[in-house]
């Protein structure tokens, strides 16, 4: 038996276990409370029994959910919101269940089993599998650092992408893998290292390079390879039963919501248009609403502190407005509390002449035109908070893609205008990946992903994960 699936196998028989063990503590509880209305308590046979099928019940759900899988055996707050959602579900068919039972339970005298040992059993279920999880996640981290449970992972592309998805590996204490080296898809000669890791060859090496070592996983990290040679490597990977992986580019990322017909009995692929139908644009409007009049509301006094401090620092307005590119391509006027000295604008064409290697959005780390105050702001994003203002406007959403400015849009290449389709965000997966640490094309793709993959859900976590990304300000200046 693989240790990937013993794992599986302990996690199911642990949940089940916590699930029907919950559901017992619930009925215990539900009559040793006092502050519960009294009722005479049912045997405790009856409920013991239930609780097996609700054990069963709860596992189809965990499963469902893909709590299984091996990506999700680190425990995070994807794998809280799955397991969530999956306990509620299981309480909602446990109640269905009740419903159908109701009047057949005459053997123990009782009508029917009492909701609110379900709504009990449904609390502790998601504090007892949460904390289960949780512990099974630190035990694999602690294994993980002394190399013990690692898949042997083998990179093919030696360009931005691989290397890129070499450091995210090494920088991850979640990633449960070993790489062993890349695979060269140039054309000219073969460099020995790349980014400090070993290079075992080219893309005709590969079946050596698994008669040499065994290796778990390969992932396809690079786009200059045809259909033809991509068809290959897979059954080079079939052979050696090793798993096949890769790292989608901009057009796997458009065809992921892909719809399937037939013309003439010829296959015709059509793109979903899936963004944001209108009860999602309402649900959206709600929830921008509801969080920005609260960050504004409820904070006033610190942002009213943060406005004198800036106005005794340095000579110029309190809020600066800038001019960035919206949805539908519009321009509009974000705001944001001034962090840089008041001829920041002017400076700008001066330091693109001396700054050639920096990107197209001009990001120094060590930008002279930024005051002292302007760094501590930036450093917790407290500059962004006037945007807020942008949102209750309906020029942003809370979370979104980026606004970009006008001159860095005339900059964009056709496939980047697709984040135009929705309104940019105060935070976004940008913020929550690296924000400034990131190219302005994995920016791009990053908002293209979450345009296609937009869920109510989705938005929940990207501003429970803004919290700890502003906390440590990783790739802010």
């Amino acid at each position: 038996m693989s240790k990937r699936l013993l794992l599986g196998l302990i996690l199911a028989v642990g949940d089940m276990a916590l699930l029907a063990g919950a559901f017992q503590l619930a009925y215990k509880l539900r009559f040793l409370l006092l502050f519960l209305p009294d009722r005479p308590a049912p045997p405790f046979e009856l409920y013991l029994n239930f609780s097996a099928l609700v054990s069963l019940i709860g596992f189809l759900m965990l499963q469902s959910a893909g709590l299984y899988r091996p990506q999700r055996f680190a425990f995070g707050l994807e794998s809280l919101f799955a397991i969530f959602r999956a306990i509620t579900f299981t309480s909602l068919i446990a109640m269905a269940v009740i419903f159908v039972l109701r009047g057949f339970l005459t053997r123990y005298d009782v009508a029917t089993y009492s909701r609110l040992i379900i709504f009990i059993s449904w609390g502790l279920s998601l504090v007892l599998l949460g904390l289960w999880r949780w512990g099974i996640s630190i035990v694999l981290q602690q294994l993980r650092r002394r190399g013990r449970g690692l898949r042997n992972l083998v990179i093919v592309g030696t360009d931005s992408i691989g290397r890129g998805f070499y450091h995210a590996i090494q920088q991850s204490a979640e990633a449960a893998y070993r790489p062993l080296g890349f695979i060269d898809t140039g054309k000219g000669s073969m460099p020995q290292q790349v980014a400090g890791l070993k290079v075992l060859g080219r893309l005709q090496d590969v079946p050596e390079v698994f008669r040499a070592q065994p290796v778990h996983e390969i992932v396809l990290a690079s786009t200059e390879l045809d259909r033809e040679t991509v068809l290959h490597l897979v059954k080079a990977c079939e052979r050696a039963d090793v798993q096949f992986s890769m790292i989608p580019g901009f057009f796997e990322i458009l065809t992921q919501k892909m719809r399937i017909h037939e013309v003439a009995d010829v296959p015709v692929f059509q793109l979903e248009e899936r963004i944001f139908q209108r009860w999602g644009r309402l649900v959206k409007r709600i929830m921008d609403l509801g969080v920005a009049v609260t960050v504004l509301l409820l904070f006033s006094p610190i942002w009213a502190l943060v406005a004198l401090a800036i106005r005794l620092e340095s000579k110029g307005p309190i809020i600066f407005r800038q001019a960035r590119v919206g949805k539908g391509e519009r321009n509009f006027f974000i705001f944001k509390f001034r962090s840089m000295y008041a001829d920041a604008e002017e400076r700008r064409t001066e330091l693109e002449k001396g700054n050639p290697q920096v990107d197209d959005l001009l990001r120094l780390p060590m930008d002279d035109r930024v005051t002292p105050l302007g760094r501590f702001l930036r450093r917790f994003s407290f500059d962004e908070i006037p945007q807020f203002v942008n949102v209750l406007r309906g020029e942003m959403s809370v979370v979104g893609p980026r606004p970009h400015m006008p001159s860095e849009v005339a900059r964009y290449q056709d496939w980047q205008l697709r984040k135009f389709d929705v309104l940019p965000g105060v935070t976004g997966l940008t913020q929550i990946s690296g924000r400034k640490d990131l190219s302005l094309d994995d920016m791009v793709r990053l908002d293209i992903y979450y345009i296609e993959n937009w869920s109510p859900w989705q938005d929940l976590q990207i501003l429970l994960k803004t919290i700890p990304a502003v906390l440590w300000g990783k790739g802010a200046y």
